[in-house]
């Protein structure tokens, strides 16, 4: 946990704020999201962690109301963190507060027992009516992904947006290739395309799957099991590798 902001107002007047965790790996946003939330005189950041690591003992010293956790974090997902602290009976309810807008995360996110799913692009008030929402154990998705959440018999939703089924075959070929750490120029020799063919689909598919890089891709792999017995850890590392 960090230490108190400068000049923070003492809380003891308010003794029902909702008491939230804030799980990001990058420090600037963390920081930046605490000072904003500083105004909020019902809510209080009783911690702050950077991995999974961190988060598990600092959610079971806290006790907060609230988790809200980034998608993708150097050592694991979000949504890996929301099923690790339901095993474990954690009373917290789980908000994912990201910038990736893909059906399957958000699919995966509520399977995994998330409660609300928002994005960093909207405004502060959006973000926190939809912490304030979360806490009360109300479903909350952000208003551009569509209709909040319909439970599902595993207790996700449905949307309208595909996944992997966005692809063509050849882009599938290319992403089966990509998750097994082949570089561009592998690839492209393995199926006898041109280095430039592969880029384009790689284009595509990045842009078909809402991802931004060949770690986000694998992370993607791993969040729908398809890496097939690879560690996850270990596909990233090797796909940021031999992205080129």
């Amino acid at each position: 946990m960090t230490a108190p902001l400068a000049g923070e107002r003492d809380r003891t007047h308010f003794p029902n704020a909702m008491r939230i965790v804030l799980v990001d790996d990058h420090q600037a946003f963390r920081e930046s999201f605490r000072i904003a939330l500083w105004h909020e005189a019902s809510i209080e950041v009783v911690g702050e962690a950077a991995s999974a690591r961190q988060v598990y003992p600092l959610v079971e010293a806290e006790k907060p109301d609230l988790v809200v956790a980034d998608l993708m974090l150097k050592d694991t997902d979000g949504v890996s963190v929301a099923r690790e602290l339901a095993r474990r009976g954690t009373a917290a309810r789980i908000m994912i507060l990201t910038m990736h807008a893909n059906a399957m995360f958000v699919r995966d996110a509520f399977d995994a027992g998330v409660i609300a799913y928002a994005l960093k692009e909207q405004p502060l008030s959006e973000i926190i009516e939809a912490m304030r929402l979360a806490a009360a154990g109300e479903r909350y998705l952000a208003p551009r992904l569509g209709s909040p959440p319909v439970p599902r018999l595993r207790g996700g939703v449905e949307l309208a947006e595909p996944g992997l089924d966005q692809l063509s075959r050849r882009e599938r070929e290319i992403f089966g290739r990509i998750i097994q750490g082949l570089s561009s120029r592998d690839i492209a020799q393995s199926l006898c395309i041109s280095l430039k063919t592969v880029e384009t689909h790689r284009s595509h598919i990045n842009r078909k799957l809402g991802v931004h890089s060949p770690a986000e891709l694998i992370r993607l792999a791993a969040l729908k099991g398809l890496l097939a017995g690879q560690s996850a850890a270990g596909s990233v590392a090797s796909a940021s590798a031999t992205a080129a």
